[in-house]
């Protein structure tokens, strides 16, 4: 009687995970002919010896953002060597052929501007970071800087069905993007801290900040990078060796 009452309790158990089952669906996002995890190789029109193979081990994520409607995506990636970059685009079009809408300039995150300290002062034609400069001697001392990747546009992107080969031989979906990241110029400016936080009270202390209203686009500094690979098949073979250095 045991052994008909245990086989009848797994019987149960066995009815009653299949009916859970065949009630569920499969979720996808509003940007799901986006979404994915590929492999790239990377090239910058301005500098050669930026390029990266495919075989190098960079990677490109696209997916949707918080708001999860159809027009808007988030790419993540990097550039230079290793810069974090993370961008949210409207975009125009369809997988197969789309591109940033005018008002989408948009860096959720860049490497290069992820604290206030990442800009670069310019002076007698070298670039120091303000940790290479050190600290104002007076107020009112003022000096050229710039911003690097501080705003980034989606100038086009393809992914077409089943459109490449990977590297392990492998046929996945196709991927090419086209981005270009700008950076900014504008005056750096000593200033005098609040005196809560100085280290004497009767010691005034100086620092460092970009000046209101100086800044605006570096004519000339912008680069046209180009990603160029597949959507990830989740073969070992089909990504690459190594993992790029992150530059902080």
């Amino acid at each position: 009687m045991k052994k008909l009452i245990y086989l009848f309790s797994i019987s149960f158990v066995m009815i009653l995970l299949t009916s859970c089952f065949k009630d569920l669906d499969n979720w996808y996002t509003e940007t799901a002919g986006y979404d994915g995890r590929y492999a790239v190789a990377v090239t910058c029109e301005e500098y050669d010896d930026d390029n990266l193979t495919i075989e190098d081990g960079e990677e490109l994520m696209i997916y949707n953002s918080a708001a999860n409607v159809a027009n808007e995506i988030i790419i993540d990636t990097h550039i230079a060597d290793g810069y974090a970059i993370k961008g949210k685009f409207n975009v125009s079009g369809s997988p197969a052929d789309f591109r940033g809408t005018a008002e989408s300039p948009n860096v959720i995150y860049s490497s290069a501007i992820s604290n206030a300290n990442n800009y670069y002062f310019i002076y007698n034609g070298n670039y120091y970071l303000p940790s290479q400069f050190g600290a104002p001697d007076e107020l009112g001392e003022e000096y050229e800087g710039i911003q690097l990747y501080s705003r980034l546009t989606l100038e086009s992107g393809r992914i077409t069905s089943l459109g490449a080969t990977t590297i392990g031989g492998n046929k996945s979906d196709g991927l090419d993007i086209k981005i270009t990241a700008y950076t900014d110029e504008f005056i750096v400016e000593s200033y005098q801290t609040p005196q809560d936080t100085w280290a004497d009270i009767n010691e005034p202390e100086l620092a460092w900040r970009i000046k209101a209203g100086t800044r605006m686009n570096a004519d000339g500094w912008e680069e046209h990078w180009t990603f160029n690979g597949y959507r990830y098949t989740g073969y070992p073979e089909d990504i690459g060796a190594t993992v790029p250095v992150i530059v902080n």
